[in-house]
């Protein structure tokens, strides 16, 4: 079954979805980039309302490939009690060296840690069985480059569909997101990605930094309800 992931920027726009809370509450600010961070108060304080509703995570901030400014982050963002602490994993030199040295921090915390790679942005070579390796918990596709252009303008069907069983070969968590629309939904979900990711799919002109529409939460959510439908009885 496929989940999904809402990102919200405050306070007020998590409770705007009250009526539609998603699976995970994702915390960011849009206007820092592809994962700007919110203010350890804010998510704390969005961890609290939320009261376990539902699973939170938030991200740590569009970071340099440094594991001790990394690792840092890591340890702030999760003493807010958030379920997941995500980072993105930037194509720089020193990538997979990064990933090595932050092994001893994620393994000291009890907060799971998620790595975002991105589409639009990918090494190379497959980090999935490093990332296993250093302890993460599970592996998010987005896009780095937040112009319009969404996950499928990067990928076909069939390497995400590659990247879906990898990742869960390896054991890990797999979430996909990237300027995703409701539309895209039904060819997604078949994929068996544990999440889809969205935000700009839940604004106004599907622009991330606008204005939140709770309606369209409840389209989304209408959307995977009917594809599990479909699948249970196909």
């Amino acid at each position: 079954m496929t989940n999904w992931l809402a990102s919200v920027e405050s306070l007020v726009e998590a409770q705007s979805l009250t009526e539609q809370l998603p699976d995970i509450l994702d915390m960011k600010d849009p206007s820092k980039g592809a994962l700007g961070a919110l203010n350890q108060q804010m998510v704390t304080d969005i961890v609290q309302w939320v009261n376990k509703r539902c699973l939170c995570s938030a991200t740590v901030g569009d970071l340099p490939m440094q594991a001790d400014t990394v690792s840092a982050a890591i340890n702030n963002m999760a003493e807010t009690g958030v379920d997941y602490v995500k980072i993105g994993l930037f194509n720089e030199p020193g990538l997979s060296t990064c990933i090595g040295q932050l092994e001893a921090t994620i393994r000291s915390i009890n907060t799971p840690v998620i790595a975002v790679l991105f589409a639009d942005q990918l090494p190379l070579q497959s980090l999935i069985p490093n990332l296993a390796r250093a302890g993460f918990a599970g592996v998010m596709l987005d896009t780095a480059t937040k112009n319009g252009h969404g996950l499928l303008d990067h990928l076909s069907i069939e390497l995400l569909a590659k990247f879906v069983s990898e990742t869960k070969s390896a054991g890990l968590l797999c979430g996909l997101a990237g300027a995703l629309k409701i539309e895209n939904i039904h060819d997604l979900s078949l994929l068996d990605a544990d999440y889809l990711g969205f935000r700009s799919a839940l604004c106004d002109q599907q622009i991330r930094t606008h204005r939140l529409n709770p309606q369209l939460a409840k389209q989304i959510q209408c959307q995977l309800n009917a594809c599990m439908a479909k699948a249970k009885t196909g």
